[in-house]
Formats: C-alpha cells, sequence, structure tokens
C-alpha cells in the first residue's frame, strides 16, 4: 500500500466513537486494486472516496476521542515516522513516485477445480500521487497502474491504469464540499467471481466515476449528503475456442444518492444512519436487462464498553425493483456490526458481521445477497515489522439464477518497513469455496513476495 506523510484524506478524522473505528477498518483494509468494483450496499465505513472532515472536526480530533486522552492507538496509527517517504517538493504540492513488484505463485488461477491450473504471476504497480500542501483546501491527484504478467499462460497477462481526483473546499468552520472522479482501465480477471466461464482471457473494463457531496460536521450532529454517476463499460472478449463474445449486455449506469446522519452523545456514544437510493440502467440481452430503482436504509448504535473497545451495530432494510415483469424484485433484511478491541499496545483485533445487496456489476446475473463475517487481528512484532492475520466467511445467494456458494478463506501477511524508502511484503492466502453448481467449486493457495520503492 502507498505511504504517505499523513494519512488520506479520504476517511474521516472527526473524532466520535463511529468515525474513529471506520478510520481503522478502512487503514486495516485499503491497498491497490485495479479490479472491477462491486457497488455495494450501505457502508459506513465508506463516503465513496469522498473527503468529508471538516475544520472543526480536525480541531476536536485530539480532544474528543477517549482512547486519544489515554494514548491508546491501533497497529496501523503508530508513528512509523521514519519509515514514510518525504516526497519531492513542487510548489505547494507533494509529489510521491512509487514502484512496487510482487511474485505470485497461484495454484489455481482459474479459480475452478473442475480444470486445476497452477502457474507463477508477476506484478508491476507504478504510481504517482500529487498531494496538496495548500493552507486550507484540498486538490489532489492520483496515477496508478498494474502491469500483470503469467509465466505458462501469457493470454492472462493484461495492464490496468487509473487517474483519480480528490478535491475539498472547507468554506467554513463547519461545512466542506467535496468533489471525487476516477477514469479507470480494469480488467475482470477469469478468476473474478462476476467473470464469464468460457472467456479465454481477462475482460477489459472502461470505469468512469463522478461523486460529489457536502459535509456538515461542529458539535455533536454530524452528516454528509452526496450523489455519484458511475459507467462500467465491458469490452468484446473471446471465449476459449476462439468465438469472439459480446460484452455489451453488461454495461452498466449507476446513478446513486445518500445521506448520512450521526449524532455524538458523548465522545462515546453515538446514533447512526443512512440512507441510499439508486437507479441503474442495462443494455441487457435480447431476453433480459436489469433496469431498476433500489432503496435503502439503517439505523443503529455506536458506543464503547471502554476506551479500548468500541463497537457499532445497525440493522436496516434493502429493495431492488426491476422494471422487466420477468425479474422478481429483491428485498432483503441489512446488517452491519463492527467491533475493535485495542488488546495492547502492539496488537488490535476487529471483528466485522454483515449482511449486504451486492448489485449487479459486470454479473450475468442479478448482483446478489451477501452475508459476511470476518476477523482481523494485527500484531506489531518490531515497530518496523508488522503481522496480519485475517479470517472470512461469506454466504452468497445470487439473484436471478439459482447459484449458491458458501466461501471461506485465512490470510497472514507481514509487512517490512526498511526504511523511509523501502516496504517489503510477505504473503499467504488459502480460499476455499462450496457452490451448488460443480462449476464455481475451488480450493486456492497464493504464496506473494513483494517490495515497494517509494520516494
Amino acid at each position: 500500500m502507498t505511504q504517505t506523510a499523513r494519512a488520506p484524506r479520504s476517511t474521516p478524522r472527526s473524532p466520535g466513537c463511529v468515525r474513529s473505528l471506520v478510520v481503522g477498518a478502512t487503514a486495516a483494509t485499503a491497498a491497490l486494486n485495479l479490479a472491477p468494483t462491486p457497488a455495494r450496499a450501505l457502508d459506513l465505513d465508506s463516503d465513496g472516496g469522498l473527503i468529508t472532515d471538516t475544520v472543526a472536526s480536525r480541531d476536536r480530533l485530539g480532544t474528543y476521542d477517549s482512547s486519544k486522552k489515554y494514548g491508546a492507538e491501533r497497529v496501523s496509527d503508530r508513528d512509523r515516522g521514519y519509515a514514510q517517504p518525504e516526497g519531492l517538493r513542487a510548489g505547494n504540492y507533494l509529489i510521491f513516485p512509487t514502484i512496487g513488484t510482487a511474485v505470485v505463485y497461484d495454484d489455481n488461477i482459474f479459480a475452478t477445480d473442475v480444470e486445476r491450473v497452477s502457474d507463477f504471476r508477476t506484478e508491476i504497480t507504478p504510481g504517482l500521487r500529487f498531494q496538496s500542501a495548500l493552507p486550507r483546501h484540498v486538490l489532489d491527484l492520483s496515477l496508478d497502474g498494474k502491469i500483470v504478467n503469467y509465466l505458462d499462460n501469457p493470454d492472462q497477462d493484461y495492464a490496468s491504469a487509473s487517474a483519480r481526483l480528490d478535491g475539498a473546499l472547507h468554506f467554513d468552520h463547519a461545512h466542506t464540499l467535496s468533489l471525487g472522479a476516477l477514469a479507470a482501465l480494469e480488467h475482470e480477471e477469469r478468476s473474478d467471481i462476476t467473470s464469464p466461464r468460457d472467456a479465454r482471457e481477462p475482460v477489459a473494463v472502461h470505469h468512469t466515476r463522478v461523486i460529489a457531496g457536502v459535509t456538515r460536521d461542529v458539535g455533536r450532529l454530524y452528516g454528509t449528503v452526496s450523489a455519484s454517476v458511475d459507467r462500467w463499460d465491458y469490452q468484446d472478449t473471446v471465449s476459449g475456442a476462439g468465438v469472439p463474445l459480446d460484452q455489451d449486455s453488461r454495461d452498466l449506469d449507476l446513478l446513486s444518492a445518500q445521506l448520512k446522519l450521526g449524532y455524538r452523545f458523548s465522545p462515546g456514544y453515538e446514533i447512526v444512519g443512512k440512507i441510499r437510493a439508486l437507479k441503474q440502467w442495462n443494455r441487457g440481452d435480447a431476453v433480459t436487462d436489469y433496469d431498476g430503482i433500489g432503496y435503502e436504509a439503517m439505523a443503529g448504535v455506536a458506543f464503547e464498553t471502554n476506551p479500548l473497545v468500541r463497537w457499532r451495530l445497525l440493522g436496516g432494510y434493502g429493495l431492488r425493483d426491476y422494471e422487466q415483469a420477468t425479474i422478481d424484485s429483491i428485498a432483503s433484511s441489512l446488517v452491519e456490526g463492527q467491533v475493535q478491541w485495542l488488546a495492547t499496545q502492539r496488537m488490535t483485533i476487529y471483528g466485522a458481521v454483515s449482511r449486504a445487496i451486492v448489485d449487479r456489476v459486470g454479473s450475468e446475473v442479478g448482483g446478489r445477497v451477501e452475508t459476511l463475517a470476518r476477523g482481523k487481528l494485527e500484531y506489531e512484532l518490531q515497530h518496523n515489522i508488522v503481522l496480519t492475520l485475517d479470517g472470512e466467511f461469506k454466504d452468497s445467494d445470487f439473484i436471478g439464477a439459482a447459484r449458491h456458494d458458501r466461501s471461506w478463506s485465512a490470510k497472514v501477511g507481514l509487512d517490512y518497513y526498511l526504511t523511509k524508502n523501502w516496504l517489503f511484503t510477505f504473503g499467504y492466502e488459502h480460499q476455499r469455496r462450496d457452490s451448488n453448481d460443480a462449476d464455481f467449486d475451488l480450493t486456492r493457495n497464493r504464496f506473494t513476495v513483494g517490495a515497494k520503492l517509494r520516494f
């Protein structure tokens, strides 16, 4: 992951219980990923990439949060300034060039047990970030790439790239006007859950996104109202037999609006909620298209049993209503629960459960209802060596199809911050998926060794 001299501004930095838990969960899972991103259901860990802190929330950060009064902090928040790149100064900007490389051994590159194929792959991930150092406002630009090459299966090679702009206008002490834009060439690997099973090579996807919002955060009541437009344009590919595969039926346009609110009773207790409405347009094929609308709402509480143990519990309801009469509407309960435990000065433990509607992005069906349970441990072996353990269970019920999957995964990772400029990573992941369609059953192991040079 890219390291900079300050926390990413796309994550909220206001000090309440929810916001503090949010930053920890986001920092624990952030990573470069240029694969197509599903339009997930309500997720209070994310503001869609918007910058949602205000001048007031920053001023209050060090005094309002109970844990900070006692000097408690997550492993991901520990001071590693000695291992942060200094960047290159250019006027009001700091420029952070990076180049990363990784070697991955995958014993099931197509994620199926029908015809298992193993291979080595190399990944090169160049990046260039322009981080503004303006007195009050923000205007940042990030350019990223990902080049993948296989040793024995060169038809799976691809190169992705993205450009992202993040801006914020803090027009007074309590309010922030934010804007984000993304233009990306992504690739859907054959192992992705939405990939066509008969595709011979990764499917190229043009993804564009614009999101804007206004945040008010001062005193006890805070909130963000935002709207976004996404477009996924899938490029044609070929089947294993060399027959052209038209992917236009998978193209999707998505318009979404959401309101997120919170009220702080005290540093350790908050009421939180969020509502969302969306409209999607899908070209479809000669038989079906998934034009439709959706609504979701969630509400709950965030609290701490003590400054070291924090909880968030929310429940709600979601609906997807499709215009085509032959496609059944989907209604589902929504659940989100999180816990963060600062077990020791060198250990942080996270837990999460959720039930969400994952919208149809690239899928040949109408998306899926997904139930998830995850646990993660971060342990600082030494000040410059961090160990992570991650386990996950997922139950996926596909909309518009008889398919039902259950999957398990376990990961172990090690980050070694050698110097300001060098970061080394080591990882192992085991996956297993059981499906009522045997074509989607899989057992998979991946070993990764990587290095990143940062300036």
